[in-house]
Formats: C-alpha cells, structure tokens, sequence
C-alpha cells in the first residue's frame, strides 16, 4: 500500500465527511499525475498533497496559508492536513471498562 493510500484511509476513518480528490491527468507526461485534495464541509480551506509515486516524503500546501511542508511519515501528513484544514484532533478512545 502507497503512503497515501495510508493517509487517505486514516483521514476519511477519523473525519468521514472528508473528500479526498486526485486530479485526473488530461496530458500524458503532464506532472500533474500525483495530486491529491483534501477538503471537509466544516472547513474553508483545501489542502493539497503531492507525491509523484505516491509515497512519502509528500509536499503540502494549503489555502489557509503561503506555507509549503514537507512531510516524512503517514502519521506527521495525517495530523498536518487535519491541522491545516483546521478540524479538531479526534477523541480517543476509551479503554473498555473505564
């Protein structure tokens, strides 16, 4: 499994309102083939990953600022397009019992 693959499931599992859209390349050889969007209808703000092949590390921009990342891992793109898009971090689960 690609790396974002990883990050698009583990956003969409934490936020499942999110829409996660790769853009579809109309020239062949263009270098617009690893382009993926993120945006959620609580947020006003769209995020873009790109990875040609895919895998980290990816470069992340979003309208929310002129910043550009570049993330290393799943876990750092996952909470830094969650941040950007400005959604609140997940509550974690309770252990059974507690």
């Amino acid at each position: 499994m690609r790396d974002i693959d990883q990050i698009e499931s583990t956003l969409v599992a934490l936020y499942p309102a999110l829409k996660v859209t790769r853009l579809k390349v109309v020239h062949p050889g263009a270098d617009d083939d690893g382009l993926w969007f993120f945006t959620h209808p609580a947020s006003r703000f769209e995020v873009q990953l790109e990875a040609a092949a895919g895998n980290c590390p990816l470069l992340l921009e979003s309208d929310s600022d002129n910043q550009r990342l570049v993330v290393t891992t799943v876990q750092e793109a996952v909470e830094s397009v969650a941040a950007k898009l400005g959604l609140a971090p997940p509550r974690e689960m309770s252990a059974p019992g507690r």
